[in-house]
């Protein structure tokens, strides 16, 4: 029957050969991802002179039910991490990038195998022999995210003496666990996925996070003074920055407007939600966003809006919009040295991921620096043949 159709036969054949080209593809993809979760990664190295300890905080809130709770009637809890300069630990096994409980809950949703990143913290390590204080930076991830997966940022900045506090925002990361061994998975109203006005929901959502970051404050103000635990009367809390990735950004513009003890805020790739927008800023504030190109579309657009309608607000000479050619939005993340595949679906910019990060560390740290440390950098008067990639902006 087919001989007497030849053209029938022809089409067949093609048919058949795509098939088996989609399976081959297919199959060369996942066994190319499989291998890369299971290689071993080392994270960038810190390039400050102390060495870096981590410790988990789990810090409940008496005063909030948790409005993103599936459950009505739950408080809001927060698993909050923090970073800071430790005195080296001789033979001392650095810290895993996830614990193992949170690593049993999440490694299904991870790019990589958490057991195969290896990082630069001593869980637990003795605080720098120092008798300072030390200032205090208060960090939120992106949407989803946790974190542990900013890493290599916050690992340097406690290298150079910051103390981190980066939160866990429950319900909007995707996995959260608590020491109770209770797991919290991201909530229909922690995340913006499915949210039929991004912008109401953004706002409502933002508010959520800069009274958790607001209780944060709170809390570091009692371990500052509680006797025996790691850090008391170590947190220089006049000298307090925050910051944050994607909706972490958003949430440190909103909660340097809300609040005072905020002395300076960087929004790292966010977009802008919260009456920050309508009211802006009188501190300092640094936006460091990726490679945009030209502006053209609405969401760009609407983004430029609230930015340059932000820095106009804050005072001049202390304003800083700078983006990083070659980078896309998780080259903030510890992505960039782990999930290079993220590149092919353009998640992931050209540039170097490594030298992505090295560029956000360095520019992230001569801001706080300047601010908090009274030490002025270099890198905010302009370009500088150190940091090609790196162009600034401004209203």
């Amino acid at each position: 029957m087919l001989s007497s159709h030849p053209h029938l036969k022809r089409l067949i054949r093609i048919i058949l050969i795509l098939l088996l080209t989609f399976v081959v593809v297919i199959a060369a993809s996942v066994i190319t991802l499989e291998v890369q979760r299971h290689r071993t990664v080392m994270l960038p190295a810190p390039t400050g002179p102390s060495a870096v300890g981590r410790v988990e905080y789990d810090w409940t809130d008496p005063s909030r039910k948790d409005s993103l709770a599936p459950h009505a009637g739950i408080q809001r809890e927060l698993v909050v991490w923090s970073w800071y300069p430790a005195a080296r630990v001789q033979g001392a096994h650095p810290a895993p990038y996830l614990p193992s409980e949170w690593a049993q809950a999440s490694d299904n949703q991870l790019v990589q195998s958490s057991d195969t990143i290896e990082t630069h913290s001593i869980d637990r390590a003795p605080l720098a022999p120092s008798a300072a204080q030390y200032p205090v930076l208060i960090f939120e991830p992106g949407m989803g995210k946790i974190p542990t997966q900013y890493t290599a940022l916050l690992e340097d900045l406690a290298s150079h003496g910051y103390v981190i506090f980066a939160i866990t925002p429950t319900y909007s990361s995707d996995t959260v666990v608590f020491p109770s061994g209770r797991v919290a998975a991201s909530s229909s109203t922690g995340n913006l996925d499915h949210a039929a006005n991004l912008q109401i929901a953004g706002n409502q959502l933002v508010s959520v996070w800069a009274k958790d970051v607001l209780f944060v404050m709170d809390q570091l103000s009692k371990l500052n003074t509680t006797p025996g635990n790691l850090l008391n009367g170590h947190l220089d809390l006049t000298r307090l920055g925050v910051f944050g990735h994607s909706f972490g950004g958003a949430t440190a513009a909103q909660v340097c407007h809300l609040d005072a003890r905020c002395k300076v805020g960087i929004d790292i790739d966010g977009d802008l939600f919260g009456n920050v927008v309508q009211t802006g800023l009188n501190k300092p504030f640094m936006v460091i966003q990726h490679n945009r190109g030209a502006c053209s579309d609405s969401d760009c657009l609407a983004f430029r809006h609230g930015i340059q309608a932000i820095l106009r607000t804050v005072p001049p000479g202390m304003r800083y919009e700078i983006s990083v050619k070659g980078t896309e939005h998780f080259n903030f993340s510890d992505y960039a040295v782990y999930f290079s595949f993220l590149r092919a679906f353009g998640q992931l910019g050209s540039i170097d991921g490594t030298r992505g990060l090295q560029i956000t560390r360095a520019y992230v740290r001569a801001f706080f620096d300047t601010y908090l440390n009274n030490a002025p950098s270099p890198l905010l008067q302009g370009s500088t043949s150190a940091y090609p990639e790196v162009q600034f902006g401004g209203p």
